[in-house]
């Protein structure tokens, strides 16, 4: 008889139960936006793009335009883009490499553009026929004098100092001038 009647009281509570409806309050509680992307875990991701493209460090395009109109900017000089993707690991790490390579080329303009941003940099990763990444296309007139495909920086550094004039810094650039400078802490 116990059994019974608990039984009939749990089939009486739940006929009576209402679905919770969502209220505002649960909503600003969430922890995490379904709106806003997550911010990425590489730190070189999250820094702030400069003000202009200029040699000496890497600048982050983000439409074929803005490639273009840098491209017709430095005829004079080599333009080096690195066409990467976003969730490519090789691309984050080789990131380093392509700061340093920015800092001991002042000649030459490094670019960098993710090609899995929009549906317009996917068409000109279409269009240069990159099919793996990262890709490094090297640019001088506006036209294109080399391509090389791989983050190592034995197989990137001979294509891209084939591409510089003699008389542009950065010439007899090396694999081993590429790792960070040491600093004494003492």
């Amino acid at each position: 008889m116990l059994a019974r009647q608990s039984v009939q009281h749990v089939a009486h509570r739940s006929s009576c139960a209402r679905p919770l409806a969502p209220t505002r309050s649960r909503r600003l509680n969430c922890a995490v936006s379904l709106v806003e992307p997550r911010p990425s875990i590489d730190p070189l991701a999250n820094k702030q793009r400069a003000a202009t493209a200029s040699p000496g460090s890497v600048y982050t395009v983000y439409s074929p335009e803005e490639v273009n109109g840098l491209l017709a900017e430095h005829k004079d000089r080599l333009v080096v883009v690195m066409c990467k993707a976003s969730h490519c690991k090789p691309c984050k790490t080789f990131m380093t490499v392509y700061r340093r390579m920015a800092e001991l080329l002042p000649d030459s303009l490094l670019l960098d553009i993710i090609g899995d941003t929009s549906a317009d940099t996917k068409k000109l990763m279409v269009e240069w026929g990159v099919k793996s990444t990262p890709t490094f296309r090297m640019y001088r007139g506006g036209e294109c004098v080399g391509v090389v495909t791989g983050a190592k920086e034995a197989k990137v550094l001979p294509v891209l100092t084939g591409c510089l004039r003699d008389s542009e810094r950065g010439k007899s650039l090396q694999p081993e001038d590429l790792e960070e400078p040491e600093t004494d802490d003492e």
